[in-house]
């Protein structure tokens, strides 16, 4: 009996496996951040424009109120998007024509 439960779940990943592929197409991702962002700060944020890479720091917040776990460590980078597609964007244009400032793209990569 168990030799042909065994065959019989073979022979299902084999077909499984061999129907999988992708040639193109668009995966959209729904959902919603269920723990705290870290709050960067000016500080960080002049310190990872500077250097020029990405700088990694970690969290001081705490994940809730009931609980003792720390939040994640995360990646921190500061890109200029003068001369990106993003930099030519009308909105990001306009806002930075109306605030007489140069826009950055602040990203938080977390662990």
């Amino acid at each position: 009996m168990r030799g042909v439960i065994r065959k019989i779940l073979l022979a299902g990943m084999v077909v499984a496996g061999s129907s999988a592929h992708a040639s193109g197409g668009v995966i959209a991702f729904s959902g919603a951040v269920v723990e705290p962002t870290c709050s960067v700060g000016t500080q960080r944020i002049v310190a990872a424009e500077a250097v020029g890479t990405s700088q990694r720091y970690r969290c001081s917040e705490q994940v809730g109120a009931a609980s003792a776990q720390v939040a994640q460590s995360y990646a921190l980078s500061v890109t200029e998007l003068t001369g990106t597609p993003l930099g030519s964007d009308r909105l990001i244009v306009y806002f930075a024509n109306y605030l007489s400032a140069q826009p950055k793209l602040v990203t938080q990569v977390y662990d």
